[in-house]
């Protein structure tokens, strides 16, 4: 009768340290999926990088420029009349600050990039390229009349933990076109986004982009988690 007993004792404290077990398991997986969120990874965001003419050309501006908003579509970001450093500055600050509220919106901790690089965490750069008539990709160069109605913006998604890549290199032997910057190639061996964008967006436009830009970066933080991990 007392060996029954304590067989029934030891059985019942088995059962009871196998739970506790699968519990503890259960919370420690739980935990280890709440730390590889993708908004644990903190977001550093660069200006996207975009060239302008020394001054505004005296000739025509491009059909791009001169293209004006019809009926009820929203307003552009800057005026023909501005010069194409202020159109620059306009363009790419509205990215910079729009993008910011966008990873903030879906809970990233994101921040401007300033000063030294910081040693973890997610960089993201772009550039603003056109295609020439050979189908070669270019430096955007607002205001000349290069002509082609929108930018292709490339978006590149950096590992800060890892030593630092280019979003693209100058190609070494150049053949120079007033309408457009130098010619570049892509750096293939990062995350990297194209997208079109109109010369002279409105901000529906921008904020379009950006979402598409944090989707992106969510899903690829979420696929890698060890790889961006702090």
């Amino acid at each position: 009768m007392f060996r029954s007993l304590l067989g029934k004792r030891f059985a019942i404290s088995l059962l009871l340290v196998c739970a506790l077990g699968i519990s503890v398991g259960v919370s420690a997986a739980a935990q280890s999926q709440e730390d590889s969120k993708p908004q644990t990874v903190p977001i550093f965001v660069s200006d996207f990088e975009l060239a302008v003419v020394p001054v505004k050309p005296s000739t025509p501006p491009s059909a791009a420029s001169a293209s004006k908003k019809a009926g009820n579509e929203p307003p552009s970001l800057y005026q023909d009349s501005d010069t194409p450093s202020e159109q620059a500055r306009l363009l790419v600050n509205f990215f910079s600050k729009t993008l910011l509220q966008s990873l903030q919106n879906s809970k990233f901790t994101s921040a401007k990039q300033s000063g030294s690089r910081p040693s973890s965490g997610v960089l993201i750069r772009g550039v603003f390229a056109e295609p020439d008539a050979m189908n070669r990709i270019r430096r955007a160069l607002l205001g000349n009349d290069a002509p082609g109605g929108k930018f292709l913006l490339y978006v590149g998604i950096f590992n800060l933990s890892r030593p630092d890549a280019p979003l693209y290199d100058l190609v070494s032997a150049q053949t120079p076109d007033p309408r457009y910057g130098p010619l570049i190639t892509l750096n293939n061996y990062i995350p990297l986004a194209k997208f079109e964008i109109a010369k002279n967006p409105s901000e529906e436009d921008v904020r379009k982009t950006c979402a598409q830009i944090v989707a992106n970066l969510t899903a690829l933080l979420a696929n890698n988690p060890a790889a961006f991990s702090q």
